[in-house]
This record gives C-alpha cells, sequence and structure tokens, in this order.
C-alpha cells in the first residue's frame, strides 16, 4: 500500500519541481525590472536545493514507471530492462531530455555571475523539461499530427501555469520582505510591479484557461464532458477547475488592492504595515490553491477519463 503512494508523490514532487523553478527563473526576468535591491549574484539556497533534487527525482520517478510497466518491484529491475525501456521507449527519451535540461539548468543557476544570461538559460532549459512532461501521459497517446499538436498545447499550459505560479511566489517573498524591513521606495517598487502584472497575468489565465479547453477536448471530448464529470477523473477535474477559479478571483484581488495601495505610496501616505500583512496572507492562500492544483494534475494526469 505504501509502496503504491510511491509514484504519484513522485509524480506530484515533479510538477511542482519543474513548475517552481521555471517559475522562478522566467518570473525574475520578465516581471521584477522595476523592483531593486534582489541579490543578483547568485540563486538563493531554496532554488539550488529543488534544481538539486529534481534530477533525482526525475530518476526516481523513471524507475518506478519502469517496474510499473514490467510488472516488477523497482528492486527486482536488472540494468537490461532499465535499459530497454530508457532507449528503446517514447517515455525513455523523454526522460533522457529531461535529465539532460535538468543537469544544464542546475549548472546555470550554480554558476549564476551575469544574471540575466543564466536565468535566460536556466528558464529556457526548466521550461524546456515541462514539455518534456507532455510527452508521457494523455498527450503521449494521441499520435500523428494531432499528436504533435497536443503535445505542443499541453507544454504552453504548463509553462503559462509556470509563469504564473512564479508571480505568485515572487511577489510573496517580496511581500514578506517588505513587511520585515519596511522602506517607502521598496514597497511601492513590489506594489508598482504587482499592479503591473495584471495584463500579464490575465495573458496567462486565459492562455492556461484555452490551452486546457483544448487538452480537455483531445483527452475525452467536450461533447462527452458531462459524462466524464461523473467518473473519479472528471471529479478531480472538477475540484481542479473551481481551485482556479479561486486563484483568479485572488489574484483579481490582489491587482486591486496593489493598484490603491501604489498610488498612495507614490502619493506620500505611507502604506499600513498590516495591508501588507493582508496582502501576504492572500498570496498565501493563493499559491496555496497552486500547490493543490499541480497535486490534482499529477494524479489525475496519469487516470483514464473513462475509468469508473
Amino acid at each position: 500500500m505504501i509502496e503504491g503512494l510511491f509514484e504519484p508523490v513522485l509524480r506530484v514532487a515533479q510538477y511542482a519541481l519543474l513548475l517552481g523553478l521555471f517559475g522562478w527563473s522566467a518570473f525574475w526576468l520578465l516581471g521584477l525590472r522595476s523592483v531593486d535591491g534582489l541579490k543578483t549574484d547568485r540563486a538563493p539556497a531554496f532554488a539550488v536545493l529543488a534544481a538539486l533534487v529534481a534530477p533525482v527525482v526525475s530518476a526516481a520517478l523513471m524507475l518506478m514507471s519502469i517496474a510499473a510497466m514490467m510488472g516488477v518491484p523497482v528492486a527486482e529491475l536488472d540494468r537490461p530492462m532499465i535499459e530497454a525501456m530508457i532507449f528503446g521507449t517514447d517515455i525513455g527519451f523523454a526522460f533522457i531530455v529531461r535529465s539532460g535540461l535538468l543537469f544544464a539548468g542546475l549548472a546555470a543557476i550554480l554558476a549564476l555571475r551575469n544574471r540575466r544570461v543564466a536565468l535566460v538559460f536556466a528558464a529556457g532549459c526548466y521550461g524546456s523539461a515541462l514539455a518534456t512532461l507532455g510527452w508521457s501521459g494523455h498527450a503521449a497517446a494521441t499520435e500523428g499530427g494531432l499528436g504533435l499538436f497536443h503535445r505542443l498545447n499541453n507544454g504552453i499550459h504548463l509553462v503559462s501555469a509556470g509563469l504564473w505560479l512564479g508571480a505568485i511566489g515572487w511577489f510573496l517573498v517580496l511581500t514578506i520582505r517588505c513587511c520585515k524591513d519596511p522602506d517607502e521606495i521598496q514597497t511601492h517598487a513590489v506594489l508598482k510591479a504587482m499592479h503591473a502584472f495584471a495584463p500579464m497575468g490575465i495573458s496567462l489565465i486565459a492562455l492556461v484557461a484555452v490551452t486546457g479547453t483544448i487538452n480537455s477536448h483531445l483527452i475525452f471530448g467536450l461533447p462527452n464532458v458531462a459524462a466524464t464529470f461523473a467518473t473519479p477523473y472528471g471529479i478531480l477535474l472538477a475540484i481542479k477547475l473551481a481551485l482556479v477559479a479561486a486563484m483568479v478571483a485572488l489574484g483579481a484581488h490582489h491587482a486591486r488592492v496593489s493598484k490603491g495601495a501604489a498610488a498612495d505610496v507614490r502619493d506620500g501616505n505611507v502604506y499600513p504595515a498590516q495591508g501588507l500583512g493582508a496582502l501576504q496572507r492572500t498570496l498565501i492562500a493563493e499559491l496555496l490553491l497552486g500547490l493543490l492544483v499541480i497535486g490534482l494534475v499529477a494524479v489525475f494526469g496519469s487516470m483514464s477519463p473513462t475509468m469508473m
């Protein structure tokens, strides 16, 4: 029973690590140009740790998947079995590419001296690694040109979600810093960046919604949505949609609050510490919802939409 939990736990961890690493590096490049005071000579400890753990989790999940396909415990896998699956299957090829990208991303993070060059490289590696997740699961089951489109669409879906989560994580970190060390100039820069994120946030949400709808149609067909929602897969999908809707509502709240707060600070009014504290709490709530969504996607992504 416990051994059966390892694979979904590893799957959740892989999604969380890749989405987090891509979102952290990409949003630092795209969304925080107006915020000064960020360390640029090295990556934070949590990013280094995540980058170190990611290839280990990916390798462990690959071994679990091979064992499941072979119908044997992981301990009974031998070298010929592993080599046959890694070098002779699409899922194995995806693992090889993903591993190379994860090690390249780790190297970029460890060598973070020129921030822009290293972050561009790291974001590219982790964004591409995210896209390889579509080479297994539902997207991989679609064949031909439509299958290629399905995998591309799935990659765009994951990259958009990663940027959205990266923004939430960064704004949470920055509001915590502002609460610990209040500074009007820095607070204004953070609030201004949050408000400026609104158009990008709307675009990302639209991309997530459109690509998610396309994925759903390619997996089970939108005319079959009522029947699908009666299955365990559909129930988890409905919960995911409800959680994403709650995240959108919190994001709209943050955009509204940051707009008024940035104007207050710009006009010389000190933004109250309790206001930053409230913003911090709602950002935590949005990030927790995002983590729940990742968990659901990782679990029902390996389920059949017709399974009763």
